[in-house]
């Protein structure tokens, strides 16, 4: 899974609205009115998709503030991505 999406940078889809807050984040798809909720390594990943990171950028900033290894990392990211990606709420925006 990481490696189909790893060349990708990805931003919070336009039909999505997101609160962080300092136990997580609370994201609202729009057109749906479905609310997601995840917690404090979510509202990380949120972040790093504010500032346009790569999948490996996402999971090297993972794994510093969580203390996990790179590899555990990577492979998390990747399928929260895709979970997100699935739910509509990301969007690929190229390599």
């Amino acid at each position: 899974m990481a490696d189909q999406i790893s060349r990708n940078r990805f931003a919070l889809s336009a039909s999505a609205a997101t609160s962080a807050h300092t136990d997580g984040l609370v994201i609202l798809h729009v057109p749906s009115g479905r609310i997601f909720t995840s917690n404090q390594t979510g509202a990380c990943i949120f972040r790093c998709l504010e500032e346009r990171l790569p999948l490996e950028g996402i999971a090297a900033e993972i794994a510093r503030v969580f203390g996990i290894d790179q590899a555990t990392a990577l492979k998390d990211t990747a399928r929260f991505l895709a979970e997100l990606g699935r739910n509509g709420l990301t969007e690929r925006v190229g390599e």
